[in-house]
């Protein structure tokens, strides 16, 4: 209930604690009664509530199922990969490296490669960085030909850019 509260700053205190007593949620009240809840601060007009939101899935996304991670999660992390903040684009990258091995293989293969290439030429360099982090942290899910021909190519660009981090 209280993940329905209209009170931004109930929302904000339970998001920043949610590692805390995310362990004792069950799958079936994560699924049922609080991801709804927690996918409204998604498009948040407060940017802190936007990242919460999205920081939150760390913890929620091993409790839910399939279905809501492929169909729903991947959408509005998509979203936030395009967010005008560029600490949100970068949580967003960051975020997706740490759920990628709860998205199932098949929609791994097409979004996990395609989302964090995108990140590689996000203008906020900590993006970057955060795309190179989970791209090597993710590396066992891509296939030898699409680090070849994809990934090498859009980290080699990363070479020669002009920010010094």
């Amino acid at each position: 209930r209280c993940f329905a509260s209209q009170d931004r700053a109930t929302r904000f205190g339970l998001l920043q604690n949610l590692h805390t007593f995310a362990q004792h949620l069950t799958p079936q009240l994560v699924e049922k009664d609080i991801y709804p809840q927690v996918a409204t601060g998604f498009t948040d007009t407060v940017p802190g509530m936007r990242e919460l939101s999205l920081m939150s899935m760390v913890h929620l996304v091993p409790k839910l199922s399939e279905k809501v991670v492929n169909s729903q999660v991947l959408r509005a992390m998509a979203a936030l990969q395009g967010d005008s903040e560029g600490s949100i684009r970068c949580n967003a990258t960051i975020c997706m490296g740490k759920i990628a091995q709860h998205i199932s293989a098949s929609t791994r293969d097409k979004v996990l490669l395609q989302s964090l290439s995108r990140s590689l030429q996000d203008p906020f360099p900590p993006s970057r960085i955060a795309a190179l982090l989970s791209l090597s942290a993710t590396l066992q899910h891509f296939q030898p030909q699409d680090v070849a021909g994809k990934l090498v190519p859009a980290v080699a660009r990363l070479c020669i850019d002009g920010e010094r981090e």
